[in-house]
């Protein structure tokens, strides 16, 4: 049984299995005295009190011992092989996200980062090769559709003499079959007429070459173009082999993740670590980082208060190490389920702890105050334990005092939450709401008790 402690100092039981409640006959009546103080000797001459189940503000308060840790905490190991150069820090030393804790000597990394820097640099100039071929192959291009325009122009001229010199051939021929003309100037016209022809032709000639020669340059422009992406795809490539590079260079330099206190150093100067290892044969981490504001403070909660602590509740810490030290929190997550073993709810709470009073390991009591808001309850001291049984005493028709259980939530000195009642005679399952019409009694003599009802079979 867990126990809880109010704002007086005073101890009180956490009732959470079942206890027993009867509803009052009609034409009973009872009594709204005060309820006796808890624990107090009573003869049985003295005469029950009945009350009222009435709706009422419960508040709870489950002490528990509570563990201190760090918000964050992480061990550091080396992501490359190397040496150790030189440490900065030392335990107990704050440090700044991105605060270099510890820089290595990996002369390979850094001639291989010089290696891809180079191939970067060499790539570049190869960029600007291949575009210096890619302008020359798009001036020899425009210089061959010139070549093809001029070679057309003298196609045409050269049409046009042929042109000529054939009608004068056939002019000059008809005259010479009418005997006006003698053959000798017909002939020489012939000739004149023949070298037209072969100008033509090879002006025709000339067209074709030109544009066999366009037909060229424009491939080699297409080449060159290509040679232009591959470059600088290359380039491309270079430049994420130096950026690996660098990346393997600056973990060569082990920086902190966050604000926080170093709390291990197991490195000296000239260490050999290997990547993903830490250092000795134990394999230790290189250091410890913990970050310490927040802090969080860890506490079991019984199974019997698990179901009535949320996130958002008030926690009071007491700092053991600190005499009258209290720190207020609030419960920021539980896991849920309950550890078998101890039958607790792990649950955790974030403390402010800028002035460092809280250090992780620290042992704490912590305070959780339960509220529950007018809920169903009744005196403490109705509440009785029979049998591995919670009961509560009630009033029957008959006038007798029997036993019914029910199931209780939180408790405080003086009151105790009902969460449900079965009804005498109700089978084993049948647990009910209840009506807010039920009575309970306190001080009931033995003699005026009768059997707890059983269950219906």
């Amino acid at each position: 049984m867990s126990t809880t402690r109010n704002k007086g100092g005073r101890r009180c039981a956490f009732l959470g299995a079942t206890v027993a409640l009867l509803t009052l006959a009609p034409g009973c009546s009872h009594h709204e005295a005060a309820p006796p103080p808890k624990g107090e000797k009573r003869p049985d001459a003295v005469d029950p009190q009945s009350f009222s189940v009435q709706r009422r503000d419960i508040q709870m308060q489950v002490v528990q011992p509570g563990t201190v840790q760090a918000y964050e905490s992480t061990p550091i190991f080396s992501r490359i092989n190397g040496y150790v150069e030189k440490y900065n820090v030392n335990i107990g030393d704050r440090v700044k996200v991105g605060d270099v804790l510890l820089t290595m000597w990996v002369p390979d990394l850094v001639e291989s980062l010089n290696q891809k820097t180079a191939m970067v640099d060499r790539a570049k100039v190869e960029i600007r090769v291949a575009e210096s071929s890619l302008r020359s192959a798009e001036a020899t291009l425009e210089n061959a559709k010139a070549h093809i325009v001029s070679s057309q122009a003298v196609v045409k001229r050269s049409q046009a003499a042929y042109t000529r010199w054939e009608s004068e051939y056939n002019r000059l021929n008809q005259l010479v079959a009418n005997q006006v003309l003698n053959s000798q100037v017909r002939d020489e016209t012939y000739r004149q007429f023949e070298e037209a022809a072969a100008t033509r032709d090879q002006s025709d000639a000339m067209v074709n070459e030109a544009v066999a020669s366009r037909d060229r340059a424009a491939a080699d422009l297409e080449r060159a173009r290509v040679d232009v992406e591959s470059a600088k795809a290359e380039l491309s490539v270079a430049e994420a082999e130096r950026r690996q590079a660098q990346v393997l260079v600056d973990y060569g330099q082990i920086k902190a993740s966050y604000d926080g206190v170093i709390t291990q150093r197991n490195v000296s100067p000239g260490d050999y670590l290997q990547a993903g290892g830490g250092t000795g044969d134990t394999n230790r981490p290189l250091f410890v980082l913990e970050q310490t504001d927040p802090v969080r403070v860890f506490v079991g909660v019984p199974e019997l208060a698990a179901n009535f602590i949320k996130d958002g509740d008030t926690a009071l810490v007491r700092i053991q190490a600190v005499a009258g030290a209290l720190r207020a929190g609030k419960i920021v997550r539980t896991s849920f389920s309950l550890n078998p073993t101890t039958r607790t709810l792990q649950t955790e709470i974030d403390i402010p702890n800028s002035d460092g009073h809280l250090r992780p390991g620290m042992y704490v009591t912590v305070v959780v105050t339960v509220d529950r808001k007018q809920v169903f309850s009744v005196p403490s001291n109705a509440v009785i334990f029979v049998g591995g049984q919670n009961y509560a005493l009630d009033l029957s028709i008959n006038g007798k005092i029997i036993r019914t259980p029910v199931l209780v939530g939180p408790s405080d000195d003086q009151y105790t939450e009902i969460l449900r009642k079965r009804p005498p005679g109700a089978p084993p399952e049948g647990w009910t709401m209840l009506d807010g019409d039920e009575v309970v009694v306190v001080n009931a003599t033995k003699s005026g008790m009768d059997k707890p009802a059983e269950p219906a079979k």
